[in-house]
């Protein structure tokens, strides 16, 4: 089951985004100076790209943001990667999404308790959340408020034409 799900989701692709006409196609109308600007933060200043990478715009691995740290109990809601690793390092770790088509998919993180793309950024440049197990390439960013929301309009430019699902006709018997 879990090789079949694995297949299905390598289907799940999108493409052709306003961003991918402005920077494979070279059609500088496609994006706003807002994405524009979005873009040059996401691969400097913000540093997205150290885990937003490649085409999809995920590394495919795991990381501690803090979501789900309960500071009083020193502990996390939910364990991550911990839960089937057992290697500390893996404490509240979950895996990188991809970023394509990512305005379709809120709320956010593994656990839904960020309902926008400005609150995700704003916990990014905030650092995560505190907590001895945080991933050391998250650090505060220190952007502005029009550079967060230069972040998220980048971030509506990867939304692409998408997949098409068609509903089977016929099922195995």
């Amino acid at each position: 089951v879990a090789l079949a799900l694995a297949d299905y989701e390598r289907t799940r692709m999108s493409g052709n985004a306003a961003w991918d006409k402005w920077r494979r196609n070279r059609d500088e109308s496609a994006v706003t100076p807002q994405v524009k600007l979005g873009h040059d933060l996401f691969f400097d200043k913000a540093g997205c790209n150290q885990c937003h990478l490649g085409n999809n715009f995920t590394d495919s691995s795991f990381h501690n943001l803090g979501v789900g740290w309960e500071p009083a109990a020193k502990k996390f809601k939910d364990e991550g990667r911990f839960a089937i690793s057992k290697a500390p390092a893996d404490m509240g770790a979950f895996k990188t999404p991809t970023l394509r088509d990512v305005t379709k998919h809120a709320p956010y993180m593994h656990d839904g308790s960020v309902a926008t793309l400005k609150e995700v950024v704003e916990l990014y440049n905030r650092g995560g959340e505190r907590n001895p197990h945080l991933d050391p390439k998250i650090k505060p960013l220190s952007l502005t408020a029009e550079e967060v929301d230069a972040l998220v309009a980048f971030m509506h430019a990867l939304d692409g034409e998408g997949y098409h699902d068609v509903v089977p006709t016929t099922f195995p018997q």
